[in-house]
């Protein structure tokens, strides 16, 4: 293979792909402009959600209202962000468990009979609260009703203490200070580090396939891949000028990605809601971790590429190579997605499976929490998987009943 021919292959190809429209959106415009509108969207729909939530009244719906003593009735009544109602208020053919579920009210709270006696007598009694734990506003319900039982048994435990003449520390012999050790860092990798390395991977992946569908089965709907076979060029070197080009469109679309996230969540979404979650929600990348998320997304485009590359010229069409990646997205998204999942630790054996390992990797990073014998293995053999990736892709072009197949 001649190097000169490879370079003008490759210029003249990316020169045809940055031209494509599509392939632009994939991969400058939805990195750099699309997740970060994306961020601030989804991040100021979840603060107005919850606090609108928090800001509205519950309703709360009570069985045995009049067992509470007098006084605290009083409180539940007065509160501004309660509105008491009563199951006698709704048909006796009512199952109220039901209507909670169906989102009639936001909260039941069922009082015993013997409730009152019980405070009195210092006998141990229970109140009942049910909610729908899927409804935002069901959970802030409990809280609010919380607000004011916690205080009301606090009143009844300190009066019993002074009856007694006991000090209130003898309820609290000793207490538990967690102090956290670990750095913002780590916490930010921990929190949300399996979601930089989903986009990062995704974002690569599609970033090379609007490039690699054009210069195979674009090229051959076109009719245009005949006059680049007759040229100068071998096949090999037809070949890696369009990796190439592939290989370059997924590892800019990859490294777009993280930039435009890592900013957005530095300092885009602290506008959003101010001071919280900032700590856990800030990223920090050192030189050393830039570089090493290069050095293993490298080869897992190179295995994309290749493998995109394989698919499109098989395909006769555009379209039909549009079809068989779709449905490819599948093979990537899965364990890409492993990253999410708490408690999922690299080692060797998921060290060795292609972009699993690169996904684990990536979040240990950004952790600061790198075993370099793992990124050792996950780095050889994916590099390996990429050159037989590769090879196969050059025979796969190689064989004129796939490059003509129509």
């Amino acid at each position: 293979m001649k190097f000169r021919n490879i370079k003008t292959i490759y210029g003249k190809e990316m020169k045809d792909t940055l031209r494509d429209r599509r392939t632009l959106i994939f991969m400058l415009i939805v990195p750099i402009v699309a997740i970060p509108l994306l961020i601030m969207f989804t991040s100021s729909l979840m603060i107005e959600a919850v606090t609108k939530a928090q800001e509205e009244k519950a309703t709360v719906v009570f069985e045995g209202y009049d067992n509470f003593p007098a006084g605290l009735r009083e409180s539940f009544e007065q509160a501004p962000s309660l509105e008491v109602k009563m199951d006698s208020d709704y048909a006796d053919t009512i199952d109220l468990i039901e209507e909670l579920k169906a989102g009639g009210f936001d909260a039941l709270v069922t009082v015993p009979d013997f409730f009152g006696g019980a405070i009195e007598n210092e006998s141990p009694t229970n109140i009942e609260i049910f909610y729908d734990r899927a409804e935002l506003s069901s959970d802030f319900a409990v809280d609010k009703i919380r607000d004011i039982l916690d205080p009301y048994e606090e009143k009844i435990v300190e009066a019993r203490l002074q009856e007694r003449e006991l000090s209130p520390d003898i309820l609290k012999p000793f207490e538990v200070n967690r102090q956290n050790v670990a750095s913002a860092q780590k916490v930010a990798g921990k929190e949300i580090g399996g979601f930089l390395p989903y986009l990062i991977i995704i974002m690569c992946f599609m970033g090379a396939m609007y490039p690699a569908i054009d210069l195979a089965a674009g090229e051959k709907e076109r009719g245009t891949l005949e006059t680049l076979l007759v040229s100068p060029a071998s096949r090999s070197e037809f070949v890696v000028g369009k990796y190439l080009v592939v290989l370059t469109t997924g590892i800019v679309a990859a490294l777009l990605s993280m930039a435009s996230l890592t900013f957005s969540l530095n300092y885009m979404v602290d506008n959003v809601i101010g001071d919280i979650a900032s700590e856990i929600l800030r990223l920090q990348f050192s030189f050393e971790m830039v570089v090493l998320i290069i050095l293993i997304i490298l080869p897992l485009a190179g295995i994309f590429a290749s493998v995109l590359l394989s698919v499109s010229i098989f395909a006769r069409s555009f379209k039909e190579a549009q079809s068989y990646i779709t449905a490819l997205n599948m093979a990537v998204i899965l364990p890409a997605f492993v990253s999410f999942l708490p408690g999922i630790e690299i080692d060797y054996r998921m060290s060795l499976i292609p972009v699993l390992n690169v996904s684990l990797i990536i979040k240990d990073a950004i952790a600061g929490t790198v075993e370099w014998n793992y990124v050792l293995v996950a780095f050889v053999s994916t590099l390996v998987l990429a050159l037989l990736a590769l090879l196969f892709c050059k025979k796969w072009f190689e064989r004129e009943s796939v490059i003509f197949r129509m």
